[in-house]
């Protein structure tokens, strides 16, 4: 049965009598610093596409965490969501920001941004710890540790809060399914997702026997911190935005809202959302973390365009263009007409996807208000153009190189070509030829 997010006398207390220290109320503060302490600014080798922590952590780190799994790690191919804690920790690390991606493929490493890091040791444990709360449930994604079956879009509150609003009073005993997981409403199987309740202190977890192959819990119980903070977003919070919903902000300029709405994929997250929420009973948060702008670059950006190894066009394009103009260069390169919709999709800096839409379309961002140069991009780092919601071309945009401003390289333009241009409608083509059969018959 669904819980009823009733705001009471005793969860007032509770939030104002807890101290937040490095293991109160959850040991988050604790664990995430051994994850800076491991990183650091120097930076480890990333793991895969999704640049995690290498799979050489575990053994590394597992002995040092509050919930040492001692996992035997059996498996042939052992992944970072074999430890949940860790793939929490890691999440938390994206999300903040303080983690950064440098360099592409086998050479990537994931370090720590310096400027972030001095901010974050400048912050006291309160101010850390909703900073945490915030970058987890505001701006993870499951993308951001490899995680193809959770959300892609919208923030992790309302997947959390609907476990929490399911979860039975007392405590529930885990039954496992045939396959042996097991699936809650909400969360589903994202586990880590669990860890993370229980790192912040949210909610108590029941850990399996040491040495068991596969991390699942054996027992869930709300605690009444837990209950307190959750019933406290239920209240304030809007759970698919985040964005606070008191009846000060619902007095707030409409056209605000929905800039805030529109932003929730953006690639500098704004902390302190949920300050005017909880600072009446945490005074201690008065500063947040401040993800710096990314500024403008200049120069000629050159991309190389590919449908396939043998068929690509490097195109250059200056700075101050915008992506509509880049996909007006791309068609021009293939020959293809500009009568569709399109979609471009890269990584942002936590990690996290976004999706830029054609003008014509409902949803934004728009790829007619953002220019090459802000551009989340590094050399050797590709995005995808979807081009044709019905044929469906899905062009690999690479970055290869930013030219100086001053080299005289015409741009735009197409500077190379290789590969004949595909007709774009084949398809037509040979329906047409066989109505021209149907009639000669």
């Amino acid at each position: 049965m669904m819980k009823t997010p009733d705001w009471t006398h005793a969860m007032e207390t509770c939030l104002q009598s807890q101290v937040i220290t490095a293991d109160q109320p959850g040991p988050v503060l604790k664990d995430f610093g051994l994850i800076l302490d491991y990183v650091g600014t120097k930076g480890v080798k990333s793991a895969g596409k999704y640049h995690l922590l290498p799979i050489a952590c575990i053994p590394e780190l597992d002995p040092h965490l509050s919930r040492s799994l001692d996992l035997s790690l059996t498996l042939k191919r052992p992944q970072l969501r074999s430890h949940p804690y860790l793939q929490g920790l890691n999440l938390l690390l994206r999300a903040s920001g303080l983690g950064r991606v440098e360099g592409t493929g086998a050479k990537s490493r994931l370090s720590l941004d310096p400027a972030m890091l001095e901010q974050w040791n400048r912050l006291n444990p309160t101010e850390q710890y909703f900073n945490l709360l915030e970058a987890w449930l505001l701006y993870g994604r499951p993308i951001m540790v490899g995680d193809s079956n959770g959300r892609r879009r919208g923030s992790m509150l309302s997947s959390c809060m609907q476990t929490w609003l399911f979860l039975p009073e007392n405590s529930r005993q885990v039954e496992t399914r045939a396959n042996g997981f097991i699936e809650l409403i909400g969360i589903s199987e994202g586990y880590y997702q669990l860890a993370l309740m229980d790192l912040f202190g949210l909610m108590n977890v029941g850990q399996p026997p040491r040495g068991s192959e596969r991390w699942l819990p054996t027992s869930l119980k709300p605690n009444p911190f837990g209950d307190a903070v959750f019933t406290l977003l239920a209240i304030k919070v809007d759970p698919f935005s985040g964005n606070v919903v008191s009846d000060e902000e619902q007095e707030e300029d409409e056209a605000t809202e929905e800039e805030e709405a529109e932003g929730e994929d953006s690639d500098e997250p704004e902390f302190g959302i949920w300050q005017s929420v909880f600072q009446p009973y945490f005074p201690e948060w008065q500063e947040s973390l401040v993800f710096p702008k990314r500024e403008a670059r200049e120069g000629t950006f050159l991309f190389r365009v590919s449908l396939a190894p043998t068929l690509w066009r490097r195109i250059a394009m200056p700075a101050d263009s915008t992506l509509d103009e880049l996909v007006g260069w791309i068609l021009r390169a293939m020959k293809f007409d500009s009568d569709h919709l399109y979609m471009f999709t890269y990584t942002d800096s936590m990690g996290s996807k976004v999706s830029v839409s054609s003008p014509e379309s409902d949803e934004g961002p728009w790829t007619d208000e953002i220019s090459i140069g802000r551009l989340p991009l590094e050399p050797g780092q590709s995005m995808e153009l979807l081009y044709d919601f019905g044929d469906c071309w899905r062009f690999t945009v690479k970055l290869e190189k930013i030219e100086p401003p001053n080299v005289k390289i015409k741009a735009p333009g197409i500077v190379e070509s290789h590969g004949a241009a595909p007709k774009q409608y084949s398809n037509w083509d040979d329906e047409d030829e066989d109505e021209d059969q149907d009639e000669g018959e």
